[in-house]
Order: structure tokens, then sequence, then C-alpha cells
């Protein structure tokens, strides 16, 4: 079968969801025998995986820079001219010569240019895989505009959609409220996934170093008992509440401590700024990208592992958190509720709540959790091959 996928970043250069399940998607379609284009309108930041990869071709189109402030607003910012012409020739070449087309949201930069452009053949399948408006809803300054534009333009672009995939029953409520099921078609709720293969070897190359690992931590500036929350720092995902949460019991665990990790961004100087006023500069590490290796080590290492999102469209960080067996705290957003049920180590509350969140932390503490350990059985259910074998199936089942 041939694929096309249309996405704002590969190879991904977040640790977001959404670019690592265009990521994962295209490795299971090819490893599987189909042929994978991937439409990107962010330059690669590397060609090694795509130079490797058989049956995977990668074309990049790159978006205008915007100023680092408005980094929350990335996925919407216009192509540069040049990149805008040669994208348009690109999907109109491209008409009718797929056997499925996977876009990744609705209003992002990619869909929204392609959804215009795009002219799809009888009964070709173009599906949207939805997170819903994520980043957006959790930003008081594009909160109003995403909302205003998925009732408009997103209306007109909803209709080009065969089929439209949602990976939580938040973000199945959520397009239901903007669109209800005006094409005569209900939105599809399936389990999302990860890359199972590679976390499995990434896991394996973590527990064959055990002298490694000493030496990591003895060369850390920080250590046990801690708190983590790992993921890029912007207010969605909620890391000034858990420094809110974090201040309110400090003082009865005076050895504790709190690491956060992920992408930097400008929202990093308020966290930092954060930590100072609540005067935890000390006690709160606030570190940038960490390896895969690392992760690792910190989960393995930390007290429970926090998710204090305002705002998912999944969550990947609570299916890592459930296959690996680690004591969670996380809000109630996406499917965290989905993904977590039964794990009795596991614990949920509200968004942007650091009262409730400090009361779970507390419990958690008090509680403990299993030592982390890969849960092959768990793994295998969330794998993400699942997903890609079902696309297939519908659009094979296509008219």
């Amino acid at each position: 079968m041939r694929i096309l996928e249309v996405c704002p970043d590969y190879p991904p250069w977040s640790l977001g969801g959404a670019p690592l399940t265009f990521r994962a998607l295209a490795r299971a379609w090819t490893e599987s025998g189909h042929t994978v284009t991937v439409a990107t309108t962010r330059p690669a930041a590397s060609t090694e995986e795509n130079a490797s990869t058989s049956g995977l071709t990668v074309r990049s189109f790159e978006l205008r820079p915007l100023p680092a402030s408005l980094h929350e607003a990335t996925y919407f910012a216009p192509m540069k001219r040049s990149s805008a012409h040669a994208f348009r020739e690109f999907v109109r070449a491209e008409a009718g010569v797929y056997d499925l087309v996977v876009v990744q949201g609705l209003l992002e930069t990619a869909p929204r240019v392609f959804l215009s452009e795009y002219r799809t053949r009888d009964g070709q399948p173009l599906f949207s895989l939805q997170y819903g408006v994520s980043s957006a809803e959790a930003s008081p300054l594009l909160s109003p505009a995403a909302r205003l534009a998925y009732r408009t333009r997103g209306r007109r672009l909803n209709a080009r959609l065969s089929n439209v995939v949602v990976f939580s029953r938040e973000s199945e409520e959520e397009w239901n409220r903007y669109f209800g099921d005006r094409n005569g078609r209900k939105v599809l709720r399936l389990p999302l996934g990860i890359d199972a293969v590679e976390l499995a070897s990434e896991y394996a190359q973590f527990t064959a170093d055990p002298v490694r690992l000493d030496t990591w931590r003895t060369a850390q500036s920080f250590r046990p008992p801690f708190l983590l929350s790992i993921g890029r720092h912007d207010r969605a995902k909620g890391f000034d509440v858990a420094i809110e949460a974090f201040a309110r019991i400090a003082a009865e665990y005076p050895r504790l401590s709190l690491v956060l990790a992920g992408r930097p961004t400008p929202f990093t100087e308020e966290l930092r700024r954060d930590a100072r006023l609540a005067g935890l500069s000390d006690r709160i590490r606030i570190l940038g990208r960490v390896s895969d290796w690392e992760r690792f080590a910190l989960m393995d290492a930390c007290e429970l592992f926090l998710i204090p999102s305002r705002k998912e469209g999944y969550g990947l960080n609570a299916v890592l958190a459930r296959v690996l067996s680690k004591a969670t705290v996380a809000t109630r957003t996406g499917a965290h509720e989905e993904i977590l049920s039964g794990d009795p180590s596991a614990r949920l509350v509200p968004p942007q709540d650091s009262t409730a969140l400090a009361q779970a932390i507390r419990e958690g503490l008090e509680s403990g959790g299993p030592a982390m350990k890969l849960d092959t059985t768990l793994l295998k259910q969330f794998d993400i091959h699942h997903l890609a074998d079902r696309l297939v199936e519908l659009a094979a089942r296509s008219p």
C-alpha cells in the first residue's frame, strides 16, 4: 500500500506525542512492506534515519520563523512563500497517487494547507489523527483563536476527510463539540500506543550497563529522593503547577527535590522564576532534553513520576509510566484515566489544581510503589503496530 503522512515535523524535534506517533507509524508501515512518503513543514533535523529506512521518503517544506516568545504557536506559523509554492506543487502533483493519506490534526500548518489544496480521487481514504486543540486549549493567548478557527475554517476542512481518528474520550468529546457528525460519519476512537520494539531496545541498553548507571548517579548534583516530570517546557505540560504543589509539601519532606526535564522554551525562565519565588531554587532542578538512557535512569531513581498537564491530546508519558510499572500522579486529561486504569500505584487529580496534586504526592510518597521494571505484556497491548494495522484495514475497506 502507498501511504502519505502529512505532519509538522519529521523526524521529531520535540518529545511531543504526535510527532513521535507519526515516526512510529512510518516505521511500522515500512516494516510491513508498505511505501511511505512524509510531507513535513520543518526541515529534517537528521537525514540518517531517512536514508536508512527502506520504503520511506521525506519531503520537507519550511515554516517562517516565529519569535521565541510565541513558541506555543509554532504549529500555526505560516510557510515561507517559496515553501508554500513548492508545497502546493507537491500536493497537486501527488493527487490520487496514494492508497491512504494520514494528516496530523486538522488546523496545524501542514494539514490546513494540504486540505485546501489536495484533490483526492473518489473514495481515496483521507484520515485525520486528531489530538484535540491541546496546547492552544491551555494557553490564554491561543485558546480563543483556536476555538474560533475550529468553528469556522475547521468545519469546512472537516468536510474533506473520510475518517477522523481520536485517541481519548476527551478528544472525542471535544471533536463532537465542534463538529458533531456533520459529514454523516462518527469519529473513531482507537488506542494510540508507542513503538514497543524501540522502547524494549532502549530499556535493554539501559539495564545492560549497571556500572554506567552507578557512575552517572555519582556524578549528579542531585540525589534521591526526588519527584520527576518529563516533557517540553510549555504551559500545557503544567510544570508550574508541579512547582506550586512541591512548594506546598517541601517543608514536610526536607530531603525531597523536584526534577523537571525536557526541551527548553522561553517558558523555562518562568519556571526558574517560580522556583526562586518559592525559595526552592536549590531543590528544584530544571534540566534540558535528556537522552533515552537518562530518561530511564531518572525514572528508575525517582520516588514518583508526575504528569501535571493542563491539556494532553493523549498522554504518551502515562503509557511510559504504565509499562515501566512506575508509581504515577497524573491529571485527568487526554487518555490518562484510560491508560492508568487498573494501576493501584497511579493517582489522578484535576488539571491545574496544585492542592490536589500536593495531596496525591503525599499519598504516593507514603504508599510507595514497585521498582521500575518493563512489563512486556502491557507493552504489547500499547504497541503502535495495532494502530498501524487498523488504519490500513480501514483504508482497504473504503469504497
